[in-house]
Order: C-alpha cells, then structure tokens, then sequence
C-alpha cells in the first residue's frame, strides 16, 4: 500500500510547494515554529483549499500554545473554528483536548466530531477528523486509541509517545496492530526522510511532515506543560492605571466625550441605517449607560 504523505504548512506559498513535491494533503496552521501551531484564518483556509490537493486540507484547530487542557470558553472558540474551517473548504480538522490527569476529554473530543460531522452535512461533504498530537502525551494510549475509534474519529497523528518518530517505532507499530483499520495511524515528529523506510516497515502508510525551512524539530508536545502565554491581565490594568494616573480628570472626561462620538451619536448621524437592527440599538444603548455618556 503506498504511503500517505501530508505536509504542514503555513500559507498558500507552501500549499503550491506541497502540491508540486507530490504531497497527499496539507495540515494548514499559523505560528507554526514559535508555537507548534495555531488555528489559520477563514479567508487562508479557503485561499489553500482552492489549490488542488488530491486530498484537501487538513485544518490545525487549536487557540493558544501551551498545555492542551482548555476552559469553557477556549472549547467553545474551538468548536465554532471546525465549523468556519469546514465552512471555509476544508476536507478535515485536526482537533483534541485532554483532562488535566492527560487522559482524552471525552465529552470535549465527542463535542469536536459531532460538530465536524453536523457542518459536513451541511455543506453537503464528508469530513476527516484527525486528533492532534495531544495524543501523545496520554498515560495509556492504547484505551485512548480504543475511545477515538469508539468516537469514529479518522486518524490520529503520533510519534508513539516518544519525543520523535524514529524513537517511538516500536510503539507506533503496536499501536497500528491495535488498530487494525479501524483508524489511521499517522506518523509526525521528527519525520525525515532518511527514516520514513523504518516508519513504513513499522505498519504506517501515512506520515506527517514539516515544510518548515528551518530545521529544528515543530509541534513536540511540552512535556513540562507550560502556562498559556494568554493576555497579562495584572499587567495591563497596571499600565492602564498608570496612564490614567498622569493624566489631568478633565482630560480623561474629553477623551471619553470629546474625542470621540458615542455610538449613540453615531447612530444618531446615520439615520434609519441602523434602525432594523434593534438589538445592536440597544447593545450600543447598554455601553453608552455604562460610560456614563449622554
């Protein structure tokens, strides 16, 4: 059976690249090298999906670097970007989320397929649906393999728990005979090509890799699990409450009323354009009483 090759990439650029070396499909993200990998824009999604892959797109859905354990709202970004994605043109997402014990967020995991699935229909396409390499920081991969076929999940990409692939190909190799078809193991970490002979000889027909020029190794999961390099909340309001401090009350006052119009005001200059739409009215309404503007 030949072997399937997928390329992650950044851009259309690399797209165009990837379809020219001969690539299967292409996983798209952003950020690839600072973070492992962030969810790509709507509009690059769409711009990638009209390059002609024999096999699509593969979509990185993931909103920050750091741990892969992630809050309510962080889950319900993730689940309206597999819908946009989907909606964008891609032939699948690459998705995952885990408890903080590190074993599969199950309702989170089944939440992610069945959104896939319900925007597939609606866009009248089947989708792929492949958990990220979150996979390989589980405590015992093989019931987790067990959970994602039970989900219907398509593949799930792995170094077999190992820092790379080339390290972990004899777990890769049991994992594919637990398999046993109901899934695709896909191979990504530290591919290169001097190893994909290995890889293959372990049971993998597909393989992940990096179209990176830079050569140091993109996407290992952080073993240490560092904190999300999210908004410094004490920071900013520090710095907020120091610019305030300087400034005279009277030019505070000016910078809210003067500087700028209210939104009422500025549906007041617009007329009736706005009027069908009451409850933006009344949101702007809201955010005027609570500036204390008139």
């Amino acid at each position: 059976m030949p072997v399937t090759v997928e390329i992650a990439v950044q851009d259309v650029e690399g797209a165009r690249i990837a379809l020219e070396e001969g690539a299967d499909r292409i996983e798209l993200c952003v950020a690839l090298g600072a973070t492992g990998g962030l969810t790509p824009s709507f509009a690059l999604i769409q711009a990638c999906s009209h390059v002609g892959l024999p096999r699509g797109v593969q979509v990185l859905v993931r909103p920050r670097s750091g741990s892969f354990v992630f809050g309510k709202t962080e889950r319900m970004v993730q689940l309206g970007d597999v819908r946009s994605a989907i909606l964008a043109g891609a032939s699948g997402v690459v998705v995952g989320g885990l408890n903080e014990d590190n074993t599969i967020d199950m309702p989170f995991a089944a939440a992610l397929i069945e959104c896939a699935r319900d925007e597939g229909r609606r866009c009248n396409r089947d989708v792929q649906v492949t958990f990220h390499r979150a996979f390989d920081m589980v405590p015992d991969q093989f019931a987790a393999l067990d959970v994602l076929i039970e989900l219907g999940y398509t593949r799930v990409l792995t170094s077999g728990g190992a820092p790379t692939v080339p390290e972990g190909l004899d777990r890769l190799h049991d994992l594919v005979r637990h398999a046993a078809g109901r899934i695709e193991i896909q191979a990504g970490g530290g591919v290169t090509p001097e190893s994909i002979g290995a890889i293959r000889a372990a049971g993998v027909d597909a393989i992940h890799l990096s179209g990176q020029d830079a050569g140091r190794r993109i996407g290992r999961p952080r073993w240490r699990r560092p904190e999300p390099r999210g908004t410094d909340r004490p920071r900013h309001r520090a710095r907020r409450g120091a610019r305030r401090a300087v400034m005279r009350p009277s030019a505070r006052r000016r910078r809210v009323t003067d500087a700028w119009p209210s939104p009422r005001q500025i549906v007041a200059q617009h007329g009736g354009r706005f009027a069908a739409d009451r409850d933006v009215v009344a949101d702007l309404a809201s955010a005027d009483a609570r500036l204390g503007v008139e």
